[in-house]
């Protein structure tokens, strides 16, 4: 029973696949055409449509907040206790380390989403690589490695710019 379920999993999977290179080989097509006989700027907005076309996803980019936020800003280590189970993993899945930065979930909902910079006044530039738990608004919390130092931080008020680096 179950070799056959694992079969017809995989034939889907193949079948998926295989659609899936299909459109993009046809999107593919389309952005070399256009490219052709588009001016530069008309290519990159269409190139830009075809590529995202999760109108839900278009709609929240346009109505987007402004990219300044004053933050509360704390500080957090890798202890298990401030974290999930795993507290060297971020929930980018990437390795916490410093220059990392966890946002609150509404900021990350306006398009502070992984892997974006910010830049926190009289800080430096972070990166956003780790998300806050959900009872945090307006928030940020930078990754210190140290306890003492991340306690000796404390709780701030920053202006903080989302960046388009």
């Amino acid at each position: 029973m179950t070799r056959h379920l694992t079969a017809a999993v995989l034939t889907a999977l193949a079948a998926a696949l295989v659609c899936t290179i299909a459109a993009l080989a046809a999107q593919a097509s389309e952005i070399k055409e256009m490219k052709i006989s588009a001016p530069a700027s008309e290519y990159r907005a269409e190139v830009a449509n075809l590529i995202v076309t999760d109108q839900e996803y278009l709609r929240r980019l346009e109505n987007q907040s402004r990219p300044v936020a004053m933050v509360t800003v704390t500080a957090y280590n890798a202890d298990p206790a401030q974290t999930d189970s795993d507290p060297e993993i971020a929930a980018s899945m990437r390795r916490v380390k410093p220059g990392t930065i966890a946002v609150s979930r509404d900021l990350f909902s306006k398009g502070w989403v992984f892997g974006r910079k910010v830049r926190l006044e009289g800080l430096g530039i972070f990166e956003i690589n780790d998300l806050m738990a959900a009872r945090h608004d307006k928030a940020i919390d930078i990754f210190i490695g140290c306890n003492q130092q991340a306690l000796a931080f404390g709780k701030r008020r920053i202006e903080a710019a989302l960046l388009n680096i």
